[in-house]
């Protein structure tokens, strides 16, 4: 009894072993491991793909952004090269000239009779200053593709009134605490007006006089506007 259930145990080991025999040599079981073998190849290609593709976006990143910044250095330094200070210089040297000799029969008017030829030619010198002073700010404030007139006109406008407003000069015989000076308006009297009016006069014609040139040089490209 015993011999016959070790006998009937190694014929069914024996038929189980030439079963997978037979299954390993069927096409079907090949086909069935190289399907297998694709679907793992497939994944481990796509993992790959996957991490190739995120160090790329990655490196793409860090090139982008040191691409940017180089553009912004490289726009730092041509905004403040030397070339910029050169128009610097030339800006200066426009709005000395033109301003001066376009104030200088205004102040003349103003200080000769009242205060001598001496005042006159201190009074021209430092207008002829201011005026250089006047074309640096105008050109960094009036810069490539403004094309806003109420902005040219502003800057003008601005140096007019605080050069307007810081010559007039109190005169003697008004009272303090509150300032009383006459009519017409108590705190400022016809002399005084008339102080606003003429270094009004002066101002406008020596800072509209840089900005006039200040444009004929842009148009006739002798000077290049502030870069944005």
């Amino acid at each position: 009894m015993l011999r016959l259930q070790c006998t009937e145990s190694s014929k069914h080991q024996q038929s189980n072993r030439l079963y997978i025999v037979y299954m390993m040599k069927s096409p079907l079981f090949a086909l069935l491991l190289l399907c297998i073998a694709k679907f793992d190849f497939a994944e481990a290609f796509a993992t790959q793909k996957s991490h190739l593709q995120h160090h790329n976006s990655k490196t793409a990143g860090r090139i982008s952004r040191l691409s940017a910044t180089e553009e912004k250095n490289t726009d730092k330094e041509d905004k403040f090269s030397f070339q910029q200070r050169i128009e610097s210089v030339k800006t200066a040297a426009v709005g000395a000239i033109s301003g001066g000799i376009a104030a200088t029969p205004f102040i003349g008017f103003h200080d000769i009779p009242l205060y001598g030829t001496a005042t006159w030619e201190f009074d021209t010198d430092m207008g002829s200053l201011q005026s250089a002073l006047f074309a640096i700010v105008y050109r960094y404030c009036v810069r490539e593709e403004d094309d806003n007139e109420m902005l040219n006109m502003g800057v003008v406008g601005a140096f007019v009134v605080v050069r307007t407003l810081s010559r007039v000069r109190v005169p003697e015989y008004c009272t303090a605490v509150p300032l009383t000076c006459g009519s017409p308006l108590g705190y400022v009297d016809w002399n005084m007006i008339q102080q606003l009016a003429l270094n009004g006069l002066e101002s406008a014609a020596l800072f509209g006089a840089a900005a006039v040139a200040m444009e004929f040089a842009y148009k006739k490209e002798f000077i290049s506007k502030f870069p944005n």
